[in-house]
């Protein structure tokens, strides 16, 4: 059972996920934010083809995200106060985990300790979360991730900007 975990400090409200091959149409130092990741349509264009997958978090902070295998348990997916599904395409083994804000003025090289390697395919992911012990969002909190690998790209809600933590 997979339990690896990425530490995040995000200047940013908003956490993106991507494989390095989904976003080499982005140019280093360019500010994506603004031209192509701003408006819903934008966002969802990413989102449902799961190539730059973007999720607010309510909050900048410290996040530390727990990659796991399948879907979270019945008990897991209760107790948590925040829940997402999103997909994700994975292409060339490799998953970065970045701050929203990185979009601004881009850096292609995803630092190595922001990466977890994958099997390439499409995922199913489930995002848990809760308020921290200090009531604060952002404020050491935990995600744990859930990766369920599936034959073709999952159906999305095809609406809005994701959004795991709200206040």
């Amino acid at each position: 059972m997979r339990n690896e975990k990425i530490e995040l400090q995000i200047a940013g409200i908003g956490i993106i996920l991507y494989s390095p091959a989904s976003a080499s149409h982005i140019s280093e130092g360019e500010n994506y934010l603004e031209s192509s990741y701003m408006t819903d349509d934008q966002v969802q264009r990413h989102i449902q083809s799961g190539s730059v997958v973007g999720f607010g978090t309510g909050s900048p902070g410290t996040f530390t995200i727990f990659i796991r295998d399948g879907y979270p348990p019945d008990d897991v997916f209760a107790e948590n106060e925040f829940k997402l599904r999103l997909g994700v395409h994975v292409k060339g083994g490799i998953l970065c985990f970045r701050d929203l804000f990185d979009l601004i003025d881009w850096t292609v090289e995803c630092p190595p300790r922001q990466r977890a390697a994958f099997a390439d395919g499409d995922y199913h992911i489930t995002l848990c979360s809760r308020r921290p012990a200090s009531g604060i969002v952002g404020d050491q909190q935990v995600i744990l991730a859930y990766f369920n690998r599936l034959p073709a790209f999952p159906k999305l809600r095809n609406e809005g900007i994701p959004t795991l933590c709200t206040d």
